[in-house]
């Protein structure tokens, strides 16, 4: 039985698409031979011989949205897939699952946080990751809780791409931010293409900011890393929303390294301490010689959500798969992520997801946020604190660690 996975193993993200084949690949290794913490004991799951093995059939979205609809039509079409999981950027999903609905095939997506994936009413479509609601939520609770008494609010600026993901960070932040009275001090948008946004670094820099929480998807994060550098700027902290290889370019900048956070969707120090996600992360290592990043826990993620609903359907019949996704209920320790499982709402948003914060700090990110799956204390500048503006005069050692990390 096919599974397809839609991902941008070209373009201008390759690393992502090449992760989530490798996640995806070793969920099906897992359930064909069965192993410890999955539900399928011995090995297989459903199929009209009484038990069926899983493949992956991916195709390459190369980041275009259109690519990433065609692609949708030839896996359900031409390679006849059970469902689909992805495509790993906002625009790819959106067209992406719209295509799918077309088809009435099962669409799940372990990736793109864009709100709106889940608010046009789909039918197929099933998102078991965190979306950027839960992030900007979880932001301000970290900034509530590292607050002292009496302690004036942080100055937020906001840095974001005018795109799908930025223009839906922005609005949902701003909204949260008005509603806990915390200042937003700049909005500020860039264009996702401009390899040197100058002119929205210098804005940030002149609304003397607390925290600039910056969206770094795709490429951005080493554009943004290109304008810090021009402008000369080193804000005195950084939360980045997007993939984690992007916020490490910013945390590499001379003088950012313990002033930048992340959001994440997959953190191997809590990993760690849930053993199934353990001995999936010490697998990955083994087989593809490198720890096992995001973008491939989400893939693992959601081809193991669809097998098991495949498994529950005890059929291949879209209809039935459809059904038994609307009725999963994992609990987290049989998922690898840091949540609670995977539960879909009426949306078919997982309303188990969690959203992590990591903070860099001595050259390596360790989770702050949420609080009881924390390894480190948040560390965040006083209020007021002004960013400096001589990154080169800064000592950039630690840095550069932190982008290996």
């Amino acid at each position: 039985m096919k599974i397809g996975l839609i991902a941008p193993l070209t373009g201008n993200d390759p690393a992502t698409g090449r992760d989530a084949q490798r996640g995806a690949e070793l969920a099906t290794r897992l359930i064909n031979t069965g192993t410890a913490g999955f539900t399928y004991a011995d090995g297989r799951i459903w199929g009209p011989t009484g038990r069926a093995r899983l493949s992956i059939v991916t195709l390459d979205t190369k980041n275009d949205r259109q690519r990433a609809a065609d692609e949708t039509s030839t896996l359900v079409g031409d390679k006849q897939v059970v469902g689909i999981v992805g495509a790993f950027d906002a625009d790819s999903t959106l067209d992406a699952s719209q295509r799918a609905e077309r088809l009435q095939t099962p669409f799940v997506s372990g990736d793109a946080p864009l709100t709106a994936l889940t608010e046009r009413g789909l039918n197929w479509f099933f998102r078991t990751a965190p979306d950027a609601a839960d992030f900007g939520g979880g932001f301000l609770s970290l900034l509530r809780n590292a607050e002292q008494v009496g302690q004036e609010r942080r100055r937020i600026a906001l840095l974001y791409s005018n795109d799908a993901t930025g223009n839906d960070l922005r609005s949902t932040v701003t909204e949260f931010a008005e509603e806990a009275g915390y200042p937003l001090v700049a909005s500020v948008s860039y264009e996702p293409g401009d390899p040197n946004p100058v002119g929205a670094v210098t804005a940030v820099r002149d609304a003397a900011p607390d925290i600039v929480l910056a969206t770094v998807d795709g490429d951005h994060g080493e554009h943004l890393a290109q304008a810090f550098s021009t402008v000369g700027y080193v804000p005195p902290a950084l939360v980045g929303y997007g993939p984690a290889a992007q916020t490490a370019r910013l945390a590499a900048l001379p003088g950012f390294a313990d002033r930048v956070s992340r959001q994440a969707s997959w953190s191997l120090p809590i990993a760690r301490a849930n053993p199934l996600a353990a001995a999936v992360a010490e697998r990955y290592q083994r087989d593809f010689d490198t720890a096992m990043s995001a973008e491939a826990a989400n893939a693992f993620t959601a081809v193991t959500v669809l097998a098991q609903a495949i498994n529950d359907a005890g059929s291949t019949d879209h209809e039935l798969v459809r059904s038994a996704l609307v009725a999963v209920d994992l609990p987290g320790n049989q998922t690898i992520m840091p949540w609670n499982g995977v539960r879909f709402d009426g949306t078919h948003q997982n309303t188990l997801a969690s959203t992590v914060i990591e903070q860099n700090t001595d050259g390596s990110f360790a989770p702050v946020y949420p609080r009881d799956l924390a390894t480190a204390t948040v560390r965040w500048p006083a209020p007021g604190t002004a960013g400096t503006t001589s990154p080169t005069d800064a000592a950039g050692t630690t840095g550069a660690t932190a982008a290996a990390r």
